[in-house]
Order: structure tokens, then C-alpha cells, then sequence
């Protein structure tokens, strides 16, 4: 005969699956704290490569930021334009990576090209005899005649030789014509009738063709590169400075710790959004920068929902001590749980309007940078402070001496509890025909008849109580 014991059956009235009801009633019990370090090591993950995309496919930016050209024109009364017959006209002339938008008014309909740095041919001419020269750019100097063209000088550099032929061959490769050179020892003198035309008025001519309006009509606006340095300076500034106010901030309203939480999270917020632009290489412009500052006070304001619920049960667990400081943040994620998801909910719905709809369906693509920016920033926000903000604050302040001692009373409690309580497990005497017997529970007294008629004893023992 053998012992069976039949494993524990689960304690009754608890349910491990979540019901409807209990997110709306705020009764879940998901376990954040418990598996952080799975919410740790998904974050590493994304931040790891967030910066691998930023370092090999790099961010692409606007002209604001880089410098550029930008051509407006409106369209004749009556005709339509599309993105796709705009892309397939500047093609042709060397374009095929502007952005192309179109905007719709009261007044009818416009046609935006935006394209990074054209190259001048006056500037092209210029450098080309600069480096002829062995000069440097600032060196060349060009004068406008009263019609088409113009008269460049320069000064070639001593122990150049400095010959017509030469200089012919340089402008040819400008595509300047017709031109009459003259040299006096490294005096250079360059005549000429008619310019080159230049990329930005050629895509002003088809624009306005397209559009059935004169070449006038068509505003074109020049950003230089020193400029977009010094918005990108000011927003670098603005960023620095937003960091300093939340940590004062933050620091004044709950503590320091919660403080360096936040801002971390916001961090981490910032490199996953970086990252997904530099994936699908969406282009940053100034409203992806105003997007930026949107998805930072979001990010913040659900952190500081979690955080205010969190202080709120620590002055709980100071008076009483019933659980630790993770279980304590784990509650309070808990209680806050709907409310993240419906404030995130909320906020995403007109997002995603201004990205399909708004984008998509109508073509507003200057909308399309802004909501971008906030899709990505209000998901990974609510992510966040969840499973990054809460998760450090918990294994922070569960360093401190009182959560320590805490902890240690409450897992030598569990012990002892563990220790004192009796496993309800049957065990029972199986016979020859395979039936088994029911006894008395593990740890229970039973009868001494029964305790003492499952003993088998030894022949000789039974052979001397005979004698």
C-alpha cells in the first residue's frame, strides 16, 4: 500500500481574472510593482534603441531648424491641387524630397513646397572661383548689373597660376555662358550678360504654371542656417529651464525623490518619442517642438496623479505598518488605474482626428507634424508613469531604513503565519485494487486506533509480544 497526498485546492472567493466592473469600481489588483523588472528591462529595450535609430538614421529637421526655401501660391478660382501631381511637377527639377502640403480657406485654395538649402548660382559661381583661387568665399565679390547678369572679381592667391582657359573651365561646371574673363596678374575680372537660372525661381515658374497664376503671385520666403541654429539654441534653452521649474516644483509639492522620478520618466518620454521620429524619419519642425511641451505636461500631470495618491496612503502605512512600501505604491496604482486610462483615451481621440482625418482625409499635413508628436508622446506618457515612475519611486524609498524594518516585520509575520497554518491536504492508504482510503488531514489528531493501524510492525516485535 502507498500514501497519496492530493495537492491543496485554491482558496474559495478568489478570482484571479478581472471583470469590467472592477476597473470601473477601481477593485483591480494588477501586480506593477511585483514584475518591475519586466517594466524595466522593456524600457532599457526601447531606450536602447531609440538611441541606436537616433545615431544611424538621425533626425530629419526642417527648414526652420536647418535653413531653406519655402514657395506659397494660391490657386485659380475653380482648380484643385493635389500633392501628388505637385510632387510629380517638382520632380523633374531636382525637388523630389520637398514636402508638398496644401491648405484650404475662405479664399480658396494654396499650394506650400518647402525644401532644405537651394544653392544659389551666384553663391556656386562664387565658391567654385574660390577654390580656383585658393581664396576663401568672402574673397569673391559680385556685382549686379542693371539687367540679367553681373561682374564677379577676385584676387587669386600668390604662386597661383591664374589662366582664361582655367577660369572657363570652372565656369563651365556652374553652367554660366557667354561670360568674358580678363586677368591681370592675379587680378581676376568676370563678365557676364545673364545669369544662370536659379532652382528657386525655376520651381516659381511651375508653381505658378500649375496654379494658373503669374510668377509673382508666388511668395518665397528664405531661412538661413544661422537662424535655425538660434531657434535650435532657444528651444535647448527652454528645454533646460523647463527641467530646473518641475524639479523646484515637484520637489516643493510632494519630495525629492518623487521629484527625480518624474523627471526621469519625462527623460525616458522624451528619447522613445525622439526615437520614433527618427524611425519612420518624420520631420521635426517647430510645432513638433510645441507637441514636445504638450506631451511633457501630460506625461507630468498622470505622474502627479500617481504621486498624490501614493502620499496619500504613505501617511496610511506611517500610522499603521500593515504592508510595505511597494505594496503601498502598488495600491495606489491600483485606485488611479481607470483614470490614467481615460484621461489617455480622452486626450487621444481628437489627436487621432487631427492625424486621420484632419491628414489624411483632407490634407491638412501641417497638422500632421503636431499630432505625430502628441500621439507618440501621450501613449508613452501614460506608460510611464506607470511602469517607470512608480516602479523607481517604490525601489527607492523602499531603501530607507523605516520601509527596510517595515518589510522585515511584515515577511517575518507572513513566516510565522505560514508556519501556524495547516495545509487542508488529504492524504489517504491505497489498497491493492487501487482504492484509496481517506484518513484523517496532515496535522490534525485523529483517533489512536487509526494512527496506530496504518504502523507496520516488524515480525519479530509481534513474535516477542506473543511470548
Amino acid at each position: 500500500m502507498t500514501a497519496t497526498i492530493a495537492p491543496p485546492e485554491d482558496l474559495p472567493g478568489i478570482s484571479r481574472r478581472h471583470r469590467p466592473a472592477d476597473f470601473y469600481h477601481e477593485r483591480t489588483n494588477f501586480q506593477f510593482i511585483k514584475h518591475s523588472r519586466r517594466w524595466a528591462i522593456l524600457s532599457g529595450t526601447l531606450l536602447l534603441l531609440s538611441f541606436v535609430l537616433m545615431f544611424t538614421r538621425g533626425l530629419k529637421f526642417g527648414i526652420e531648424f536647418e535653413g531653406g526655401t519655402s514657395w506659397q501660391v494660391r490657386m485659380a478660382h475653380g482648380k484643385t491641387a493635389h500633392v501628388a501631381d505637385v510632387r510629380t511637377l517638382l520632380r523633374p527639377l531636382g525637388f523630389s524630397d520637398a514636402k508638398v502640403s496644401t491648405l484650404s480657406g475662405a479664399n480658396g485654395q494654396s499650394v506650400n513646397v518647402q525644401e532644405h538649402l537651394v544653392a544659389d548660382p551666384i553663391t556656386t559661381i562664387s565658391d567654385s572661383l574660390a577654390v580656383y583661387g585658393h581664396v576663401t568665399e568672402a574673397a569673391v565679390q559680385f556685382q549686379p548689373s542693371a539687367k540679367s547678369g553681373g561682374v564677379f572679381t577676385f584676387t587669386a592667391k600668390k604662386g597661383v597660376t591664374v589662366t582664361e582657359a582655367g577660369v572657363q573651365a570652372v565656369l563651365a561646371k556652374t553652367a554660366l555662358r557667354n561670360s568674358v574673363v580678363k586677368i591681370s596678374g592675379q587680378d581676376v575680372t568676370i563678365t557676364t550678360k545673364t545669369l544662370p537660372i536659379s532652382p528657386t525661381e525655376k520651381v516659381a515658374r511651375a508653381l505658378a504654371k500649375y496654379a494658373n497664376a503669374s510668377t509673382n503671385d508666388v511668395s518665397i520666403s528664405t531661412v538661413g542656417p544661422t537662424w535655425g541654429r538660434d531657434v535650435s539654441h532657444k528651444a535647448e534653452q527652454a528645454l533646460v529651464y523647463f527641467f530646473l521649474l518641475l524639479a523646484i516644483y515637484l520637489s516643493i509639492r510632494f519630495e525629492t525623490k518623487m521629484a527625480a522620478a518624474a523627471i526621469i520618466a519625462v527623460i525616458h518620454d522624451i528619447i522613445f518619442t525622439v526615437g520614433v521620429y527618427a524611425l519612420f524619419h518624420f520631420q521635426v519642425t517647430p510645432a513638433t517642438i510645441t507637441a514636445f511641451l504638450t506631451i511633457l505636461g501630460f506625461s507630468l500631470y498622470d505622474t502627479v496623479v500617481v504621486f498624490d495618491k501614493v502620499r496619500e496612503n504613505q501617511r496610511v502605512l506611517t500610522a499603521t505598518g500593515r504592508s510595505t512600501y511597494g505594496e503601498m505604491v502598488n495600491r495606489s496604482l491600483n485606485a488611479v488605474l481607470m483614470r490614467s486610462i481615460s484621461t489617455t483615451f480622452v486626450a487621444l481621440m481628437p489627436v487621432l482626428s487631427l492625424l486621420i482625418v484632419g491628414a489624411g482625409v483632407f490634407g491638412a499635413t501641417s497638422l500632421e507634424d503636431f499630432a505625430l508628436a502628441l500621439a507618440a508622446g501621450l501613449f508613452i506618457g501614460s506608460y510611464s508613469s506607470i511602469f517607470v515612475a512608480a516602479p523607481i519611486l517604490a525601489w527607492w524609498k523602499g531603501k530607507e531604513p523605516q520601509y527596510v524594518a517595515l518589510a522585515e516585520r511584515r515577511r517575518r509575520a507572513s513566516a510565522s503565519a505560514a508556519q501556524s497554518a495547516v495545509p487542508q491536504m488529504s492524504v489517504g492508504v491505497e489498497d491493492d485494487n487501487g482504492v484509496v482510503a481517506p484518513l484523517a488531514p496532515v496535522g490534525v489528531p485523529g483517533p489512536p486506533a487509526v494512527g496506530r493501524s496504518i504502523q507496520a510492525r516488524p515480525r519479530q516485535q509481534r513474535g516477542r509480544k506473543r511470548r
